[in-house]
């Protein structure tokens, strides 16, 4: 369970020590993260910004220890957000100490950060993570060789193994007591650079500033936006271009020079020039013409896993909830109180939670294939295609996590460099089918296509994708030409997924689903059944419910939907699951289990109406949630009404075509 903040004042009795954890994209971060914090996370947004800000603790002899996840990024420029906000936390926050997590396989780059923190003169410790890979392949590294070159201490660790987090733990605690950091970083940059670094340090003398002078001085001499600009204020001399580019080539050369010179003295392999598993595996699946199949096969395991391994958990749920209901009313007789708890609080909420194990299988699916590295890698392949589309594949990055929740899709598209692109990404996420809409599909599914619901599951999410990709050539298209920017990725090496991995992974996204269950849903299933049993006293046809369907029935008349699934319809805006709790209610069906749930709806619908159905669900108008982030993004009015007018038009103009082709197709069959 995630800690919360009385918890954390609870341990004031403790010795607290704030420690960052830096590191580049795919390094093993997060699992080191999980290692040392377990499930004592908790997520909030840093300030300013909606980027994700993840914090975890754990105690070790009297002291507790607080886990600052800083964002992975290559460098501590000021190009992208993750970059500003790891470098903002790193020169002005409050750490006590930097974890910079280095891969002990492919080192280089994590070294080339480690020296640029190095130089923020901040109390630094390095750990080496796969220690185990890196003994796997061969790969002997002299730790004391290390620590000669960079002055500070260094750790191996294995978050698969758990080889080094107890020494990791140990040095936190000791290197925190130390008043003083063990290592100055001083590193020659030649005589050109050094005379002009002097310069700027001497100018800073008797200047105000937070920062180190030495690190403000090659900040300002390589042009960085925030240095140079702070520099010309103070009264620093103004540098040409040439001048700035020759100083930061000068710089970044020698700190290469210099990692590359730490790898040679402290590590050697075992010579082989053979191909590694991870690249004859990358060969397969990143192939020109192999890895499309290939993406799409797995992600139809992946809905295979959901629909077919949960079913039996949520049948039983589901079970559960009827019989819960059942009681209720046995017990205290059927009137408005009972009414209110056995319709609107059991069937309405525990419609929704009947599917709990499908979401969470499908989480679990999702983290595995992430944990294992094959998520960056569809990435890349998908930058193929995506560019044909207007978009790169760090779009398709933050569209994934769409398959959750739109809301932290739309978070995600900060990492877009391109305004526009970003603009486009965050305008066609909402089509990408989030967790919410799940429930939706696997009623109707269940119902209409029991023994096909997996492939139709697939192609409904397929379709998702097809229709996010063809809206971004459209919204391009209306209104600018859209261009791609280059994808650079560093793909990280095949691991097999952990347990405990896996379960911090699927909790910490499941977890949202079950929040909604008790916030949102419960308090909207509550709203929905005083409209649906006010003001006729339970008399479904003539309540407020009914009201606001029949209003509404002339939009879909087309479709043939009667006013109840228009009025599921209505109030599926708050929340897509709110749909499936509707739907319960009004057609009454919460206490006869799946069977009255069949009953009632294919009453209403044939195969080819609920495939509309489920176009329609897939793709109108965003829940609250995503339509307020898409606001608070954009900071437009504009752009956020598009957003709803867009989907709306889309869903109802595509459902239609396929509610009368299908009807076409069945008559001439």
């Amino acid at each position: 369970m995630p800690v919360k903040s009385p918890t954390r004042r609870s341990e004031t009795s403790q010795k607290t020590v704030k420690v960052a954890l830096a590191g580049c994209p795919n390094v093993g971060k997060t699992s080191l993260f999980n290692a040392l914090t377990g499930t004592k996370q908790y997520v909030a947004n840093w300030p300013g910004v909606t980027v994700e800000k993840k914090e975890g603790i754990f105690t070790y002899k009297g002291y507790t220890i607080n886990l600052i996840d800083l964002p992975g990024t290559y460098s501590l420029g000021y190009s992208s957000i993750d970059e500003k906000i790891a470098r903002d936390y790193l020169l002005k926050g409050d750490a006590d100490l930097v974890i910079v997590v280095a891969d002990s396989v492919n080192p280089e780059q994590s070294l080339y950060l480690l020296l640029e923190i190095l130089e923020m003169e901040k109390k630094v410790i390095l750990a080496m993570t796969a220690i185990d890979e890196a003994k796997k392949l061969g790969i002997k590294i002299d730790r004391y060789e290390l620590q000669k070159h960079l002055g500070i201490p260094v750790v191996f660790t294995s978050s698969v193994t758990g080889e080094g987090l107890e020494e990791l733990k140990e040095k936190i605690v000791e290197y925190a007591q130390k008043n003083t950091i063990l290592h100055r970083m001083i590193l020659n940059y030649g005589e050109k650079v050094e005379s002009e670094i002097k310069k700027v340090e001497n100018f800073l003398k008797d200047k105000k500033t937070r920062i180190k002078p030495r690190y403000f001085a090659l900040k300002y001499l390589s042009g960085d936006q925030e240095f140079y600009s702070e520099g010309m204020k103070l009264g620093l001399p103004e540098l040409s271009e040439e001048e700035r580019i020759g100083y930061r080539l000068l710089i970044s050369k020698r700190k290469r020079e210099y990692v590359e010179n730490v790898v040679k003295e402290a590590f050697a392999d075992a010579g082989s020039k053979s191909l590694s598993l991870s690249e004859a595996i990358d060969h397969v699946l990143t192939h020109k013409f192999l890895s499309f199949p290939l993406f799409f096969a797995l992600m139809y395991l992946v809905f295979k896993f959901t629909f077919d391994i949960a079913q039996v958990f949520s049948d039983l749920l589901d079970l559960l909830f009827s019989q819960l209901g059942s009681a209720v009313v046995s017990v205290f007789g059927e009137n408005a109180f009972t009414s209110l708890i056995s319709d609107g609080i059991i069937g309405g909420v525990g419609s929704i939670l009947v599917f709990t194990p499908n979401i969470f299988a499908m989480f679990l699916a999702l983290g595995f294939l992430e944990e294992s590295g094959y998520l960056p890698r569809a990435a890349f392949v998908m930058d193929r295609i995506m560019e044909k589309f207007k978009l790169s594949g760090r779009a398709f990055m933050s569209l994934i996590l769409g398959f959750g929740c739109n809301v932290p899709s739309i978070m995600a598209t900060r990492s877009i460099d391109d305004p526009k692109e970003r603009l486009v990404a965050i305008l066609i996420t909402p089509f990408m089918s989030c967790s919410a809409r799940l429930p939706v599909y696997l009623l109707i599914l269940r119902i209409f296509f029991p023994e096909y619901s997996a492939a139709m599951l697939f192609l409904i999410y397929s379709l998702s994708i097809l229709i996010t990709l063809l809206s971004s050539v459209v919204i391009n298209w209306l209104f600018y030409r859209g261009r791609t920017s280059p994808l650079i990725l560093e793909l990280p090496r095949y691991r097999m997924p952990t347990l405990k991995n896996l379960y911090i992974y699927t909790w910490n996204r499941g977890k949202h689903f079950l929040k909604k269950a008790g916030t949102i849903i419960f308090v909207s299933a509550i709203l929905i059944w005083v409209l649906s049993y006010f003001p006729a006293g339970g008399d479904i046809e003539n309540s407020f419910s009914a009201m606001i369907g029949k209003s509404l029935e002339w939009i879909f008349k087309p479709f043939g939907y009667s006013w109840k699934i228009v009025t599921s319809l209505f109030y599926g805006a708050v929340a897509k699951e709110v749909v499936v709790s509707t739907m319960s209610m009004l057609y009454g069906f919460e206490e006869e289990t799946f069977l009255g749930a069949k009953e009632a709806l294919s009453a209403e619908m044939d195969p080819v109406s609920a495939i509309a159905f489920l176009v329609f669900v897939m793709a109108y108008i965003p829940c609250f949630a995503t339509v307020a982030t898409i606001y608070s993004e954009t900071g437009s009015l504009k752009w956020t009404l598009f957003s709803i007018g867009y989907s709306f038009a889309v869903a109802y103009v595509l459902s239609l075509i396929i509610l009368y082709t299908g009807k076409l197709v069945v008559m001439l069959i």
